[in-house]
């Protein structure tokens, strides 16, 4: 498989809403139609629980950016910032990942 853009989030959660968080997350990618995501992760620091990184592969960019833009995205969005103890952080790798 080859895939060309990858987004890395990572989110450090309230110990009270990680539970809630993880179920957001799941809900979310079980519900919307995300075009073009070849595969996604949520992982966890072992050495810092609540910190997570949410790692999503795509066939390209583009894909990446029309999801963004959804109603239920945004509805994500909105809900998973009400439990987040800092700002989100991103990292973007854009070019041909060999998987």
């Amino acid at each position: 498989m080859t895939a060309t853009f990858m987004h890395i989030g990572r989110f450090n959660i309230r110990a009270e809403d990680r539970d809630a968080f993880i179920n957001l997350m799941r809900e979310y990618e079980n519900s919307a139609p995300q075009d073009g995501l070849d595969h996604s992760h949520l992982i966890e620091d072992e050495t810092a629980k609540g910190t997570f990184m949410h790692v999503t592969v795509w066939d390209q960019r583009d894909h990446w950016v029309a999801v963004e833009e959804t109603p239920v995205h945004k509805d994500m969005h909105e809900k998973r910032n009400k439990m987040l103890n800092a700002p989100m952080e991103h990292d973007f790798v854009c070019g041909s990942i060999e998987i």
